[in-house]
């Protein structure tokens, strides 16, 4: 067989096992084992860690602190002064665990603990802090927006249980202000006090102490507390959908927005998300704090620890002047501005959302208050995540509560206040996955890259056997190879003889008759 046969032969035989190998088998062997791994039924190991997640995250807060409280009831603009981080640690885990084989789903209760640590640079939780009082300024915003004509009874009830207050602000300690409590008398006998005072006592953000004693904080009632129960997919008859919700608190959608789209549940709780997931679709989570689903976007590929991913972020949309967000506006006619949402129609209350220092707001915002300085790296929500095995492998879930502070000339405490909308905290709730847990998946990637590093060169010097079979049969197209002629003497029949077996049978007769 000629070289250049041999040669195309070989590199063809290479070229098909590399394309057969690292081209098809292997991703479909990735792809069969991720499958395998990424799905809620019993006994995988992504089951334990979701149900609990075995390392803590970072729950860091931060308060504003007004400096002018005094001049702020006057009417001057509130000057800001951030106090933190308060730190904590946060345990996920879901508990009273229900398996539904016929669905593919699993049920289950959330709940977050809280611990408090003193990692460095974090607060002591004992540094006095000043804010508007959260019981006094919601409940006026509250009644201004359900029931104004109740506001003379909210003007009395004021007076009655905070023993006549000069200012709506307060200052205590910021353990008091975030999980110990901040206490409310309720011992009181007057009409409007005690029609307050039952409404207060039957509100589950607060802890009930006695009959006349209540106390409020700002997450206390989020600490070792069943939230509301989630019917989740488990993935294991379709991956795509592990951990897409269901139903969450009984009901497959949402009764607080006015259109069927707003109050559809959408993505995961965010603890979890699809493997192989193209970034044009994002990352999408269901946040029941904010009573809607938020699609965090792709903005650039990234790396973490070794490993290749993309990097990921979020905002509050913009409800005036995006179609599809409208529907989270307080009416019709009734929208907040560029990056801020009000979530009065999902608590109760009168609290904005948006990220911390009004960053990625409208400039109106930030310029109603002093002392804000929004900042890309501290304050946008950012997330790295690894696409082929859905996992997030660094996170920055960010939050800035604010509320509305307006004049009302029906309270007394309101009469003189300068319209603007004042941030309270803002919260940080952050995960960095370490290289116990993102060894297996550096693996892979070492793997996969070795794999498409070995194909690739494979693929290459079977091109390049294929260039080379072509140039030499090239440069020997048209020849004819002759084997070398002996010099045969005309005068010996005998010599002749003895060319037996020597014969060029390339000659024809005529050419031996010359001889």
């Amino acid at each position: 067989m000629q070289l250049p046969v041999k040669l195309a032969i070989g590199s063809l035989s290479a070229l098909l096992l590399i394309v057969i190998v690292g081209f098809v088998a292997f991703p479909k062997l990735i792809t069969s084992k991720v499958k395998g791994m990424i799905n809620l039924g019993p006994g995988t190991e992504i089951r334990d860690m979701f149900l609990k997640v075995p390392f803590p995250l970072t729950f860091r807060v931060y308060i504003f602190n007004v400096t002018n409280p005094d001049r702020v009831q006057m009417g001057d603009m509130p000057i800001l002064n951030e106090v933190g981080p308060f730190c904590y640690e946060e345990w996920k885990e879901k508990l009273n665990v229900e398996d539904m084989e016929a669905d593919d789903t699993i049920s289950y209760d959330p709940i977050d603990t809280f611990l408090k640590k003193r990692w460095p640079g974090c607060k002591t939780g004992r540094e006095l802090v000043t804010i508007p009082h959260p019981m006094i300024l919601g409940l006026v915003n509250t009644v201004i927006r359900q029931k104004p004509g109740a506001l003379s009874l909210a003007n009395k009830a004021i007076k009655s249980i905070y023993d006549n207050p000069t200012s709506i602000f307060i200052t205590t300690e910021a353990d008091n202000l975030l999980f110990d409590g901040v206490n409310i008398n309720c011992g009181v006998n007057d009409f409007a006090g005690k029609a307050i005072c039952s409404q207060l006592k039957t509100s589950g953000n607060l802890r009930k102490i006695n009959e006349e004693q209540l106390l409020f904080s700002l997450l206390g009632p989020k600490n070792a507390t069943l939230n509301q129960r989630i019917k989740a997919y488990r993935g294991t008859k379709k991956f795509q959908d592990v951990g897409r919700i269901l139903e969450f608190a009984g009901a497959t959608k949402l009764d607080v927005w006015p259109t069927d789209e707003c109050n559809e549940i959408k993505g995961t709780d965010g603890t979890i998300f699809p493997p192989f997931l193209e970034k044009e679709q994002g990352l999408v989570s269901y946040s029941p704090d904010l009573c809607r689903s938020l699609r965090a976007t792709f903005v650039k590929k990234s790396e973490y620890n070794g490993i290749p991913c993309g990097e990921y972020t979020a905002t509050f949309g913009d409800m005036s002047t995006n179609e599809d967000e409208k529907c989270y506006c307080l009416t019709s006619d009734t929208c907040m501005k560029k990056g801020i949402m009000d979530l009065y129609k999902c608590a109760g209350v009168p609290v904005y959302a948006s990220l911390p220092h009004f960053y990625g707001t409208d400039e109106s915002y930030s310029n109603g208050v002093k002392g804000l300085a929004p900042n890309k790296t501290k304050h946008e929500i950012k997330i790295l995540f690894e696409s082929t095995t859905g996992s997030p492998l660094y996170a920055r879930k960010r939050l800035q509560l604010s509320m509305p502070l307006e004049p009302i000339q029906k309270v007394e405490l309101f009469n003189n206040f300068t319209a603007t909308v004042i941030p309270i905290i803002w919260i940080e709730e952050g995960v960095d996955l370490n290289r116990t847990y993102t060894g297996q998946l550096k693996s892979l990637f070492q793997l996969k890259k070795a794999v498409g590093v070995i194909k690739w060169m494979i693929l290459l010097s079977s091109l390049g056997g294929l260039a080379a079979a072509g140039y030499i049969f090239y440069k020997n197209n048209g020849k004819t190879e002759i084997t070398p002629v002996h010099e045969i003497k005309r005068d010996g029949i005998s010599r002749i003889h003895s060319l037996e077996g020597q014969v060029n049978h390339g000659m024809s007769d005529n050419n031996l008759d010359k001889f």
